[in-house]
């Protein structure tokens, strides 16, 4: 439910973009990315019971950029806000390794790694610094895509360029610590070596 949350105002925007019919599809699509961030950001609090502060962050520069969208009728400025997002990504990364001494990445990887997973701080603190380069990346990338490119081809860059150098960063990050994943147990490889099982085939023989 969480992920569906967080690609619902994506979806919605896209959707409107290429199936409403307007002339003009921009601008609703731009009236339904900001509802459907509300709805977000109102869910996501229905469903953790608390308001995560990037899609409050986020809510705030789509509704902000949105509105400057629908009054001076420019779709420049829906344009660079996937360019924000990601530099208040990279800048959140890069404060809390530097300033606050914590690794972003670690800790929105602890909930899905196991707990005795054990990486080295080198290697955290590598990978913590790939995602802040990353994402600066993508948001100059955004806006040459904007710029250079037609309107219904950024439209489809939001949508597949984006998600996939994303999922890209995510592979790599998982490459990156898949050797100090633990391995199998090898206790389990020679039976004879548990005592418990050992008892069982006395009594069998």
């Amino acid at each position: 439910m969480k992920l569906f949350l967080d690609f619902f105002p994506l979806v919605v925007f896209v959707g409107i973009y290429f199936y409403s019919g307007a002339e003009n599809p921009m601008y609703p699509a731009v009236m339904g990315l900001m509802i459907a961030s509300v709805i977000q950001t109102i869910g996501s609090r229905l469903l953790t019971g608390h308001f995560e502060k990037l899609h409050l962050w986020t809510l705030l520069i789509t509704l902000v950029l949105g509105a400057m969208t629908l009054v001076f009728r420019d779709a420049a400025f829906v344009q660079w806000k996937a360019s924000v997002i990601v530099w208040l990504m990279a800048v959140i990364f890069l404060y809390r390794q530097f300033i606050l001494k914590k690794l972003f990445i670690q800790e929105m990887l602890s909930a899905a790694l196991e707990d005795n997973i054990q990486v080295p701080d080198k290697t955290w603190r590598s990978i913590n610094l790939i995602w802040p380069i990353s994402y600066t990346l993508f948001g100059f990338l955004n806006l040459y895509i904007a710029y250079y490119y037609s309107e219904a081809f950024w439209v489809k860059f939001k949508l597949f360029g984006l998600m996939g150098l994303t999922v890209s960063l995510l592979i790599y990050t998982m490459i990156r610590l898949f050797p100090y994943f633990p391995k199998e147990n090898e206790e389990n490889t020679n039976s004879s070596d548990n005592p418990s099982i050992a008892n069982i085939k006395e009594k069998d023989q």
